[in-house]
């Protein structure tokens, strides 16, 4: 039995904590009677000390008053100058010491509010001790000149002699305030002592009432449960004798029990080593393993790779308390391959060796369906790349086109306008000047349409406001610009003002979109307006191209185009544009009731 758990022990441990508690009860009042009386008596020699430093102003104001006296009379110069040197040395202590009871009273309010009255003594005193150290100073300055006035000099003699009665009365009234309090304190270490005394002698009491007495009853009834704990042990005895003779019938039970899981379960009982125990019936079949199979490494018997041999034998040889699970795949004897589920369990026995348990679930259909989904999978993957690089075929082709169309546009209408006006500029006759005007103002039309191209050309370009101010900014002068070179009329809102900025990407794509939504609206629609207008919340942009032209049918627009001829590209590259920076697209027309197409992309967390 565990020591802890003996009845002596127990007992000895609940006398020990109640001795523990009674004594430190008494330590801890006495220790605390002791603080409380240690405080008071420093206490009671800081009011000693700022007792006498309160007596010694009442002689320095005297002391000063004289040597003022003194000094106003004086004529010979060198006893002038010790004076003056005596003068100063009782105005600094005299100030010095002022200023300690200051001190002293200030931090004694910090602690208390015992003091109050004396503070406001102190400052009833401080307009004395002011006028009495000016005029002393003053004084002095006057005497260390070569020759007294007698005149300047007079009123601030008068003055100190006027303020020290008062000045010493005040001091009088602060010194028995301080003696009234020291002797207070004494009062108050005296009830405190007494409280004390009285704390410790309830505290004795209570211990003999509710520790002591109790520990003496409980020890007594300990020693009568102990006589009762005998009596049942010889009961007990008894009960043991039948209790074995029902462990033998249960030992028959598990018997039975081992031979049916010995032919039920695939396990094998193995050392830390590897070597084989015990085999289960079914798994010994298995393996193709009759007799003598113990003492001999599990692994051999399995038709494994070296590989997964020694993995094998690595997880059975490197357990120290886990649970392993590893999935193996071998040869039985009939050369079937099998996968198996195999489970490794350390087992501790009573005399400190251990031993492992290795169980087997037979997996090989679900490794089967496994494959299947896992060929599924690589089907399926080898499809979306296929459609992958089939959308990056298009992509590559629309933007050849894009290239060409810019081409075709520069070469037909700037090229074109830019040989007109070279010819133009060739035929100007200066000698008529009636046709050389005629032919300016051809040539100052011709360069109104070379602008105009030119910025038609370079509009459908990146523009310089989406790098520089952002989407909003871009939209609101894509849409003015539109609207001054189609004649349509294309206005902007920023129902939220967005005004927040996006990577390059982001922005670019969600222009791009939007302009190939309105370059929709303008060349197919037939519209003669078309609104674009932004939303936002914390989490989303919203982006809506509306208009009043003709519509279409959505379901007559092919989800991806083949060919040109079957239309439908610049759609496709919008909900491409879309997926490529995450964002959703939403389109809704009807014919003759116009079209709505909808930007909406996730606002990133910054």
């Amino acid at each position: 039995m565990n020591r802890k758990e003996t009845l002596d022990h127990q007992t000895f441990e609940r006398l020990s904590k109640i001795y523990i508690i009674a004594l430190g009860a008494i330590a801890i009042f006495t220790i605390g009677g002791q603080f409380f009386i240690q405080r008071y008596l420093n206490s009671q020699i800081d009011d000693s000390r700022i007792i006498n430093i309160s007596g010694r102003q009442r002689m320095l104001s005297q002391k000063l008053s004289k040597e003022i006296l003194l000094l106003s009379d004086v004529k010979n110069n060198r006893l002038k100058t010790s004076y003056i040197k005596e003068l100063e040395s009782t105005l600094e202590l005299w100030q010095q010491s002022h200023q300690s009871l200051i001190q002293y009273n200030d931090s004694i309010q910090k602690e208390s509010k015992d003091s109050l009255k004396i503070k406001q003594m102190f400052v009833a005193l401080q307009p004395y001790f002011n006028s009495i150290y000016q005029s002393s100073i003053k004084a002095i300055q006057l005497t260390r000149k070569d020759s007294i006035d007698h005149q300047q000099l007079k009123p601030h003699l008068e003055a100190v002699i006027l303020n020290e009665p008062f000045f010493l009365k005040q001091m009088d009234a602060i010194v028995f305030q301080y003696e009234k309090e020291a002797q207070q304190k004494v009062a108050s270490l005296k009830k405190i002592e007494l409280l004390l005394f009285c704390l410790i002698i309830l505290i004795l009491i209570f211990e003999f009432l509710l520790l002591f007495r109790p520990v003496a009853l409980s020890i007594k009834k300990t020693i009568s449960n102990l006589l009762v704990a005998q009596e049942k042990a010889e009961q007990m005895a008894s009960r043991a004798d039948e209790l074995r003779k029902v462990q033998e019938e249960n030992i028959q039970e598990l018997v039975s029990l081992t031979r049916a899981i010995d032919q039920t379960l695939l396990y094998a009982r193995v050392d830390e080593y590897g070597a084989i125990l015990s085999l289960g019936g079914r798994f010994a079949d298995l393996l193709g393993v009759e007799h003598n199979y113990q003492r001999k490494q599990l692994s051999d018997y399995m038709n494994l790779s070296e590989v997964q041999k020694s993995r094998l034998d690595d997880l059975i040889t490197q357990n120290k308390g886990g649970v392993f699970n590893e999935e193996f795949e071998f040869d039985t004897i009939l050369g079937q391959k099998i996968w198996l589920d195999i489970t490794i369990l350390t087992v501790y026995k009573e005399s400190g060796l251990s031993e492992r348990l290795v169980l087997c679930s037979d997996i090989s259909k679900r490794k089967e369906a496994q494959n299947e989904v896992e060929r599924l999978n690589a089907a399926r993957y080898k499809e979306k790349e296929e459609v992958q690089k089939s959308n990056a075929s298009q992509i590559v082709e629309a933007q050849e086109e894009e290239r060409k169309r810019i081409a075709k546009e520069i070469h037909d209408s700037i090229g074109q306008m830019l040989t007109a006006l070279k010819l133009n500029i060739e035929s100007i006759n200066l000698s008529n000047i009636e046709k050389a005007n005629l032919r300016i103002e051809g040539l100052k039309k011709i360069s109104e349409d070379l602008i105009q191209g030119i910025r038609i050309a370079t509009f459908n370009l990146t523009p310089p406001e989406l790098k520089d101010y952002g989407i909003s900014i871009a939209l609101q002068k894509m849409a003015k610009e539109l609207s001054k070179l189609t004649g349509k009329n294309i206005i902007f809102e920023n129902n939220s003002n967005f005004d927040q900025r996006f990577d390059t990407l982001i922005e670019t794509n969600l222009y791009r979109v939007t302009q190939e939504a309105v370059n929709n609206a303008i060349k197919y629609a037939q519209s003669s307006y078309i609104m674009i207008s932004v939303n936002h919340s914390d989490t989303l942009l919203s982006i809506t191209i509306s208009d009043n032209g003709k519509g279409f049918d959505i379901k007559t627009i092919p989800s991806k185009p083949t060919n040109k001829a079957e239309g439908g590209m610049g759609l496709f590259f919008m909900k491409e544009r879309m997926n490529y920076i995450d964002g959703r697209i939403f389109i809704n027309s009807i014919p003759n009731e116009g079209t709505r197409v909808t930007l909406n992309f996730n606002i990133p967390k910054t």
